[in-house]
C-alpha cells in the first residue's frame, strides 16, 4: 500500500535494534517514510538467540511455547518497514551500503556510541557521501559523559532517573513501570526531533547530527513531579497510599477500590458532589480534607472513607451515577476491556493486518491529521524479505546482487 503520509518521499536506513530506535522509526513510517531496515545477515538477535520475530517456528500467538514477548518486543516496533541483510564488516557490505548513502535522507542507529564509527557509518562518514543527511544516534545516555561506556537499557534508566522511586508502593519500595518507558519516551522524542531535522533540511538544505538518549527522555518526562521536587522543600516522593496517582497531589488522584473492581478519581474540585453521590458526609467541609494541606496530610484516611463508600456498589453502579454528574471519573480497565473499549475501537486504534503467519492485531495510530494521515500498512517484515527489491530500486543489477550473495555480504 502506498502511503501518503507527510513523511512520504523521505527515505531512512534503519540501523536499530531493540526498542528505542525501531519504535521512532516506526512512527516515521507510520507518517510515510521508506524505512529500510538494515539488519545482521545472520539472523539473530542483538543478544545471540535465533530470530523469533513470529516465533522461532512461525506460531507466535499459536502455541505457547513459541509465544514469547521477544516476538512482540520485535512486531510491536517493526510494522511499515522493509528489510534488507548486510555484513557491515564486509568490504563489499560496507561498499553497498555507501552506494545507498546518497539518496537517502535519514540514517537512524542506536548502538553504543563508537560503534557505528568502527564500522564505518558513523555520521562524518556518512555525511561525506550525503552532506544533507539527517543522522539519528539514539543511545543510553548520550555521545560522551560518566555512563557513556555503561549498558543502556529501560529498567537501569528507571533506576537511575527516579522513575522507580515516583513509582513505588506504600512502604517506599521502588517498583519499575509496566512497561518500557524510557524506551517509548526515547523513540518519541528521537522521531519528533528527525522531523524537526527534516524541516530545518527543508529550509536550509543542510542536514545534522541528531542525539536522543533514554536518562534525558525519563529525566525529561518526569515534568511537573520533577520540576517540584527541585523547587520546594517536599522531599522525595512518598506514594501513600500506593493507589494515590501523585506522591505530591492532594486526594482524590487515583485508583480506588470498589465492590467488584476499581475506579479512576481525579478531581478535587468535585468533592462535595462525590460525597453526595456516594452518601457520606461531605469531606470538603471537614477540617481534616477541606483544603489543599490536609486533605494532603491525610490521605491515607481520605482514600480509606472514599473506598468503605465505593464498596457498596459495582464499578459500572458507581459510573452511571457520576457520569451524568461530570464527575471526573473512569473504570479502571483490564487489558481485554482496554483493548475493546468503544473509544479505542472508535479511533481506530486496534487494527488486523496480514503477516506470514496469518492474522495479527497492532496499535494503530495515535495521531490524526486530516491531509496527510498516517498509516499501519504492512506487517513487520520477514528477516531480508526486501533485500532483492530495495537494492533494484537503488539501480543495483541481478548479477550485482548474486555477486554480493556469492561474497556473503548479504
Amino acid at each position: 500500500m502506498t502511503s501518503q503520509g507527510p513523511l512520504s518521499g523521505i527515505r531512512i536506513l534503519d540501523f536499530t535494534e531493540r526498542m528505542q530506535g525501531p519504535y521512532a522509526t516506526q512512527m516515521l513510517a507510520d507518517m510515510g517514510a521508506d524505512v529500510i531496515k538494515v539488519e545482521r545477515r545472520v539472523s539473530l538477535t542483538p543478544d545471540g538467540r535465533p530470530d523469533d520475530r513470529y516465533g522461532e517456528k512461525g506460531l507466535y500467538g499459536k502455541d505457547h511455547e513459541d509465544s514469547k514477548t521477544y516476538s512482540a518486543g520485535f512486531l510491536a516496533s517493526n510494522r511499515n518497514k522493509r528489510s534488507i541483510t548486510v555484513d557491515l564488516k564486509s568490504p563489499e557490505g560496507l561498499a553497498m551500503i555507501e552506494r545507498l548513502l546518497p539518496t537517502v535522507d535519514v540514517v537512524y542507529e542506536n548502538f553504543r556510541p563508537g560503534v557505528m564509527e568502527r564500522l564505518g557509518v558513523g555520521y562524518e562518514r556518512c555525511a561525506e557521501f550525503n552532506s544533507s543527511v539527517v543522522y539519528a544516534s539514539a543511545t543510553g545516555y548520550g555521545p560522551d559523559g560518566p555512563y557513556v561506556k555503561r549498558p543502556g537499557q529501560d529498567v537501569l534508566v528507571e533506576g537511575l532517573t527516579g522513575w522507580g522511586r515516583i513509582n513505588g508502593d506504600a512502604t517506599g519500595r521502588p517498583v519499575p513501570v509496566g512497561t518500557a518507558i524510557a524506551d517509548t519516551l526515547g523513540a518519541m522524542n528521537g522521531a519528533f526531533a528527525v522531523a524537526s531535522a527534516l524541516y530545518h533540511r527543508a529550509l536550509t538544505g543542510e542536514g545534522q547530527h541528531v542525539h536522543v538518549n533514554l536518562f534525558d527522555s525519563a529525566l525529561a518526562a518526569l515534568a511537573e513531579w520533577g520540576l517540584h521536587f527541585m523547587n520546594t522543600k517536599e522531599g522525595e516522593p512518598q506514594r501513600r497510599p500506593a493507589s494515590h496517582a501523585s506522591p505530591y497531589t492532594p486526594p482524590p488522584y487515583g485508583f480506588y477500590k470498589t465492590g467488584d473492581g476499581y475506579i479512576a478519581l481525579s478531581s478535587g474540585r468535585q468533592i462535595s458532589q462525590l460525597s453526595r453521590i456516594l452518601g457520606i458526609d461531605d469531606l470538603s467541609v471537614d477540617p481534616r480534607f477541606s483544603t489543599y494541606w490536609p486533605r494532603f496530610d491525610n490521605r491515607e484516611l481520605f482514600s480509606a472513607i472514599i473506598e468503605e463508600a465505593l464498596s457498596h456498589k459495582t464499578t459500572a453502579e458507581w459510573l452511571a451515577l457520576m457520569e451524568p454528574e461530570d464527575i471526573f471519573a473512569a473504570p479502571v480497565n483490564t487489558f481485554e476491556e482496554a483493548f475493546t473499549d468503544p473509544q479505542a475501537l472508535h479511533n481506530e486504534m486496534i487494527v488486523e493486518l496480514p503477516t506470514p503467519i496469518g492474522p495479527m492485531k497492532f496499535f494503530g495510530v495515535p495521531y490524526k491529521l486530516d491531509k496527510t494521515p498516517a498509516s499501519v500498512r504492512t506487517a513487520p517484515p520477514l528477516h531480508g524479505q526486501h533485500t532483492d527489491e530495495v537494492l533494484r530500486e537503488f539501480g543495483f543489477t541481478d548479477a550485482e546482487i548474486e555477486t554480493l550473495r556469492e561474497q556473503k555480504a548479504i
